[in-house]
């Protein structure tokens, strides 16, 4: 065996070991759909905690169906972030004509320390009676029967903290290419698909769509007075649940709710990570440049080795497999199988995107967001 050979067995030994989560995601996928709603009335009560800034163009589709939502007891407390648009107007008419069952909060100012969104949600929270509480966004569209579905499940494992994964709409190709290896992603990162063992601290999820947990559970782990700048405030949320010892599992949404992730194509998807990608390593500089390292090493470097006539078996079993891999998850969250093709195109343009939110975070010092500025040495501190 030669010193390439042997390079390239080293990188499958880091394929297998990284990738061992998503394979068992889209091997043994779970949807919530599957599930046997309770359709009974002694559920628990529950309060769905709504903020929103500048979402003139969804929040009122999405209050009406939260309000039609068929489950026996629950509330809906929007707070309207510091919108400069209509979002405030449109929750006060929408609550003028149903009463008591949606309340407003508009929050003119944001207190020193905190994230906009962090501090609406804390705000909700506060506000709440519900024995349950789901947090979600202002732009998710739910089916009527997902809260009996969730109930059941929490129920019969008695979990502490559900998360469903929303069904994400697009409307370019390449938009599904990039989303579909982002999921590859979140399922290697976070290990999800093996939350369900409580056991196992490394794994654990949380999103933004669809965080239902019990009051109980989020005033244990602190609440988001935990995480008050945070800006993967969702994943952290999640991660919060898992290392205090507390029941979580994760189930697919697909057909149960969905979210259109971004409204502009590609670029839009690239502008919408740039706060995020460079929390993802910690706001490291040696983690980013490694983490984009080894993704080029592990998922492009194989293609190109292949293309260059190496038909070693290495070569062949990481080329082949992460192929299999994108299109597994591709037909797994519901994309076009072909999507899964431009996996190679998708890690590449994942790559640029974590080179560019670190690049733009370590010029300005810090984040832009929602017309808000955060300083990185904050940020740092908070994650801390």
């Amino acid at each position: 065996m030669n010193g390439f050979d042997s390079v390239c067995w080293v990188l499958v030994a880091v394929w297998g070991i990284a990738l061992f989560p998503a394979w068992y995601g889209v091997v043994f996928p779970r949807f919530i759909r599957t599930v046997k709603p309770r359709l009974d009335d002694s559920l628990p009560s529950l309060s769905i905690i709504v903020p929103a800034r500048d979402e003139a163009l969804a929040i009122e589709e999405a209050l009406r169906r939260m309000l039609c939502l068929d489950y026996p007891d629950y509330e809906v407390i929007a707070i309207n972030d510091r919108s400069t648009d209509g979002t405030g107007a449109i929750m006060d008419r929408v609550a003028a004509e149903v009463g008591s069952r949606l309340q407003v909060v508009h929050v003119a100012a944001l207190p020193e320390g905190w994230l906009g969104k962090n501090h609406a949600m804390s705000l909700g929270v506060r506000r709440s009676r519900g024995e349950f509480v789901l947090l979600t966004d202002g732009d998710v569209m739910f089916d009527p029967l997902v809260l009996r579905r969730s109930m059941a499940i929490i129920q019969e494992r008695q979990l502490d903290h559900l998360v469903l994964l929303p069904e994400t709409l697009y409307r370019t190709f390449l938009e599904a290419a990039l989303m579909n290896f982002f999921c590859v992603m979140l399922m290697a990162s976070t290990r999800f698909p093996l939350v369900r063992w409580r056991w196992f601290k490394q794994a654990y999820l949380g999103v933004g769509a669809f965080n239902l947990l019990r009051r109980s559970a989020y005033d244990a782990i602190g609440g988001f007075e935990m995480l008050p700048l945070e800006v993967a405030d969702d994943v952290m949320l999640g991660r919060l649940v898992k290392q205090h010892g507390l029941k979580q599992d994760v189930f697919g949404g697909q057909g149960s709710l969905s979210v259109r992730w971004q409204s502009g194509g590609v670029w839009s998807i690239v502008r919408g990570l740039e706060k995020n990608a460079f929390s993802g390593t910690d706001y490291s500089i040696t983690r980013t440049l490694g983490a984009v390292a080894v993704l080029c090493a592990v998922f492009v470097f194989p293609f190109i080795a292949l293309l260059c006539g190496q038909t070693t078996t290495p070569i062949l079993i990481l080329s082949g497999g992460s192929l299999m891999l994108s299109l597994a998850a591709a037909r797994t969250v519901g994309f076009p199988l072909a999507v899964g093709l431009l996996f190679p195109w998708a890690v590449l343009v994942f790559c640029f995107i974590m080179l560019r939110s670190m690049t733009l975070t370590l010029r300005q010092g810090g984040v832009w967001w929602r017309d808000t500025f955060y300083s990185l040495a904050d940020l740092r501190a908070a994650r801390r």
